[in-house]
């Protein structure tokens, strides 16, 4: 399971890179932690929940099919940052941030 919600994270976002899934157990639940971009939470999340949602029910499903006795499974998904404390910027954007830094210089 963790790796079909690993694969569907990265195929939906901009960093696949930042993307982590961690998985624990224990007391007849499984939890999953994704974590990725804070830029591409939007798309992991989709519109309404509804991708996010979609992630859930097929983890609920495997669970349900798995027979361990994992009957209740759990999706977090959080932002990361980089280092900087933020979240890293697309070409366009470091484009931009380097072209106001040429026009501040005398």
């Amino acid at each position: 399971m963790k790796e079909l919600i690993e694969y569907i994270a990265k195929s939906l976002v901009n960093y696949p890179d930042q993307v982590q899934v961690t998985e624990s157990s224990g007391s007849g639940r499984r939890v999953m932690n994704l974590k990725v971009a804070q830029v591409d939470m939007g798309k992991v999340i989709g519109k309404q929940g509804r991708i996010a949602q979609a992630m859930r029910t097929l983890l609920k499903v495997s669970a349900a099919r798995s027979g361990r006795g994992d009957s209740q499974a759990f999706l977090i998904i959080a932002g990361t940052e980089d280092a900087a404390g933020q979240a890293p910027l697309d070409d366009t954007e470091a484009q931009e941030v380097s072209e106001d830094e040429e026009l501040e210089e005398p």
